[in-house]
């Protein structure tokens, strides 16, 4: 059993690698900045109708973290530390039980799955997420949004049309989308950076779906590696990892076998729609799940394009299988689960990845031209190779 030592202990290594990234990125005075909060208050003041009182009890409540989370780290980012561990919560409201919260951090992994790390000298988990995850998840999930035709009903609800064909006129009559879906591929793949996209401020439709899409990606994430802990995963196989800006610092990671995989995200993928199927609806909860996926085989084919100007379908890895075999794996549970309510689930599924696709269609020859005249990725996806 992890006691209170061990888990100090990896939560210290955590922190080390944390602060040597932020030395190496020149992100360390961001970081510990102390100004941030007059910061935020002066947005605020661009809001109609608040107080300044208002405002600064919002900020000040913000930057409190909660009486049952964990210490944050010097070096890690105020606002990473509040989205992890509110999702932690809300996951945890989606399962009865005892429970003890890995230690979750951001790192600079090169992956859109969370990567998961052991201490030096012990068997306790560190949940790595990939530092721009978040942000790009964000901006992905506004993209596709914008890609789905939509329509203002009388009662004043929104009604989105995820019809393929549907699809492929409005991406061809407006453009936006696609352009709003390769920028932020680029820029994550280029400069490892998607808040390098050209800011932009979508419909309140837009807004709402892309937020729904993001809900579902963060929740499905972290309830994958929530799978492993509750499945009583153990680190069986190891393998060394590089982390950028971490120097020589001795990095393993847990290689999980291709089948506690498929476990792990056939309880995210439960513990997802759990947390968000209340509010929002399964279909909704479940489209998340499938843009996570999307999102995967977006990156990887475009690294892959870069790199070498072709794309291979990907085998999987000593860590993760297939990201079609572990679609298949969650459409596969669907059912199970559901039965003959299925249906509008798997259709979502499928709309959400053939809507991925026709962007992706967009995006493809811009990243070949690109290839050809000698671009390359950043340095996050090619320090594991």
């Amino acid at each position: 059993m992890t006691t209170e030592t061990e888990t100090e202990k990896a939560r210290a290594f955590l922190w080390e690698l944390q602060a040597q990234a932020a030395e190496a990125t020149g992100m360390r005075d961001v970081a510990q900045a102390t100004d941030w909060q007059e910061r935020m208050v002066e947005i605020g003041r661009r809001m109609p109708e608040v107080s300044e009182e208002q405002l600064r009890q919002a900020v000040e409540s913000g930057m409190s973290p909660l009486e049952h989370w964990p210490p944050r780290g010097p070096d890690e980012p105020l606002w990473g530390y509040r989205l992890i561990h509110s999702l932690a919560d809300r996951l945890e409201t989606a399962f009865t039980g005892s429970f003890t919260r890995p230690v979750l951090g951001m790192l600079i992994t090169g992956e859109i799955n969370a990567v998961t790390l052991l201490a030096p000298d012990s068997q306790t988990h560190i949940v790595a997420f990939e530092s721009e995850l978040f942000m790009f998840a964000n901006l992905f999930g506004k993209a596709v949004a914008l890609a789905m035709p939509h329509e203002f009903r009388e009662d004043g609800s929104i009604a989105f049309s995820p019809g393929i064909d549907d699809v492929r006129r409005h991406v061809r009559d407006s453009p936006e989308a696609a352009r709003r879906f390769r920028d932020v591929v680029l820029a994550y793949v280029l400069r490892g950076r998607p808040s390098g996209a050209s800011p932009y401020v979508p419909t309140q439709a837009v807004r709402v779906m892309g937020s729904i899409l993001l809900d579902g990606m963060e929740l499905f994430v972290l309830g994958h590696e929530y799978g492993h802990v509750m499945a009583g995963h153990l680190a069986d196989r190891k393998t060394s990892r590089r982390m950028l800006g971490t120097g020589d610092v001795d990095v393993t990671e847990v290689a999980w076998e291709w089948e506690q995989e498929a476990v792990a995200d056939i309880i995210g993928w439960k513990l997802c729609v759990g947390a968000m199927g209340a509010k929002f609806g399964l279909e909704l909860a479940h489209a998340g799940v499938e843009l996570f996926f999307s999102a995967c085989e977006v990156l990887d084919r475009a690294v892959s394009l870069l790199l070498t100007g072709e794309y291979a379908p990907d085998p999987g890895s000593s860590t993760h299988p297939p990201i079609d075999v572990r679609r298949g794996v969650v459409r596969e549970q669907v059912r199970a689960e559901l039965g003959e309510n299925a249906a509008s689930l798997l259709d979502m599924g499928t709309m959400i990845q053939e809507i991925v696709d026709v962007l992706w269609e967009e995006t493809a020859p811009v990243i070949l031209d690109l290839h050809r005249q000698g671009a390359a990725p950043d340095a996050r996806w090619t320090a594991n190779l």
